[in-house]
């Protein structure tokens, strides 16, 4: 849960940050009467002009102008396998220097866009192009990394401008890309971009439509900013009309003042939300995000929440060779997925691999007719809070016995823990069907999502342990004469990733004694209708 003053808190800090925006002369003040004259429109030579007019001005409370390109100083290293460790440094309006740089037209083509306050040396660019490099069936690949590190510093309102530019600018250098290697199309093109970044991309791509009839084949957003693109209209954001694929993935997608900073729009033909979209496992929140602001608070707070939001671009970078399908399913919501109403893959929930992979998927979807491209698909996950962040998900269903010694023994509070094994032995890590203590009565039905990490095979048993511990305020938790047990009649183990489905039941009926493993297998449960 998130703690109310630790809310006001920090939307006294945005405020003040954007007070401290608004001080900037730099910022648009618009006219008191018709007749005052106010600069609307700046031009940058080859890149055109940019308007601070409608619909710029939507959901912003500040609008600047783009900083000038030798300001900014951006630069396009490109990196291939060849020459992983020192790219070729490249410039939009350098036609010679990619005329020189020995690209292999095969392609493919990546393009990796870091957000406010980075700069394209950052280690996870690093290592998201090296995955890529390193794929199988990549020896031509090239990876371009669009450096703007000059414009994405504070204060936040004028690095939000400098994207419309660098966008424009990277989509020239991809129009020198297609005409010196002679391409047919920008099919093999792959831009990727993170927060700030990644509305960057859709810029890229509407830029390469309007000036030189061209289409970038994808574009992945890795939870787009929030701040000035909630709510506004698809020019100012990154969309689905900006690339012929568009696929997100919302690590932090929530309120601001709640320490969001990732858009919760479905923006993409596929939104990919794991663990809900909008907090990860394994990033710490605190009381108190904004108790100590020193002299650059805009670092500070970004260093805080940066956890949620960064794990999108190490979610993207682990799907590019995956220790495990990396499986998401079509669902209403979280809460949905949650309670396993969309626990198989079928026509009404389609299944898409999160990340990289999941374009070849959806042209499966799209070539049979299935999916429309006008509308978007939003799929939900599990995930680990440490790397490999991939996980098996299952949806696991228990019955608690309605048998006479069950009925006799009555209900019981605690918590169910299992263990799956595979053909192989091979054993997962023990998971809680519930966090905290539930009630279980006889008779009662429930139905979790679990997530483990992948064995590599389907379990073809389970290992089940009851945890009880007694509380002197509950008497239904008193046990006095003998041991707390709970009689599981069965548990149905459906697999989304492996498409299975096992019943498992304990030997002879027997309940399950409190911190005692007791094995459950197939060939106890008894022939059901």
């Amino acid at each position: 849960m998130y703690n109310r003053t630790s809310a006001t808190l920090m939307l006294q800090t945005i405020m003040v940050l954007m007070d401290k925006q608004n001080s900037s002369m730099d910022v648009t003040r618009f006219p008191t009467n018709f007749n005052e004259d106010v600069e609307l429109e700046r031009c940058y030579g080859m890149y055109g002009c940019f308007s601070k007019a409608y619909p710029w001005t939507e959901n912003r409370p500040d609008n600047y102008f783009p900083e000038p390109p030798e300001v900014m100083h951006i630069k396009f290293p490109a990196f291939t396998r060849r020459n992983r460790k020192i790219p070729v440094i490249l410039e939009a309006d350098k036609k010679e220097k990619i005329e020189n740089a020995n690209l292999d037209p095969r392609g493919p083509f990546y393009l990796i866009s870091h957000g406010f306050l980075e700069g394209g040396d950052k280690q996870w660019i690093q290592n998201m192009a090296d995955a890529l490099l390193s794929l199988e069936g990549n020896e031509a690949a090239t990876v371009f990394v669009v450096d703007w590190r000059g414009g994405s510093q504070p204060p936040y309102g004028q690095a939000v401008a400098n994207i419309r530019l660098v966008g424009d600018m990277a989509a020239h250098l991809v129009h020198h890309v297609y005409t010196v290697l002679g391409l047919s199309d920008l099919d093999n093109f792959h831009f990727i971009g993170h927060s700030l970044g990644a509305h960057l991309a859709g810029y890229c791509g509407h830029a390469l439509q309007k000036k030189f009839n061209l289409k970038l084949g994808r574009i992945t957003g890795l939870d787009p900013a929030a701040p000035y693109f909630t709510k506004t209209v698809t020019l100012v954001r990154l969309d689905r009309s900006d690339a012929k694929y568009v696929d997100i993935i919302h690590s932090n997608a929530m309120p601001l003042y709640f320490g969001g900073l990732g858009i919760s729009e479905p923006i993409g033909h596929v939104d990919f939300f794991p663990n809900g979209g909008s907090t990860q496992p394994g990033c710490k929140s605190s009381n108190n995000p904004v108790a100590a602001i020193a002299d650059d608070m805009y670092q500070r707070i970004v260093k805080h929440l940066g956890c949620n939001h960064e794990r999108s671009y190490e979610y993207f970078t682990e799907s590019i060779a995956p220790s495990c399908p990396f499986m998401a399913v079509q669902c209403e919501s979280y809460e949905a997925f949650l309670a396993s109403n969309c626990s198989s893959c079928d026509s009404k929930h389609f299944c898409i691999p999160m990340g990289y992979h999941s374009y070849r998927f959806y042209k499966r979807l799209q070539m049979g007719g299935l999916v429309d491209t006008n509308s978007n698909i939003a799929l939900y996950s599990m995930t680990g809070g440490s790397k490999p962040y991939c996980r098996v998900q299952y949806a696991i269903t228990l019955k608690i016995s309605n048998s006479t010694a069950s009925v006799a023994h009555g209900p019981d509070v605690g918590r169910i823990s299992v263990i799956l094994i595979d053909r192989n032995t091979n054993r997962t890590e023990h998971k809680l069907l519930d966090d905290e203590d539930k009630y279980y009565k006889p008779g009662d039905v429930e139905t979790r999502m679990v997530a483990v990490q992948g064995t590599g095979f389907p379990p073809i048993s389970a290992i089940v342990e009851w945890k009880y511990e007694t509380n002197l305020f509950n008497p239904v938790t008193w046990r006095l004469l003998k041991s707390s047990s709970i009689f599981i009649e069965y548990l149905k183990i459906a697999s989304l990733e492996y498409n299975t489905e096992i019943t498992v039941c304990p030997k002879l009926h027997k309940p399950v004694v409190a911190n005692l493993k007791t094995m459950m297998m197939p060939k106890y449960c008894k022939i059901r209708k």
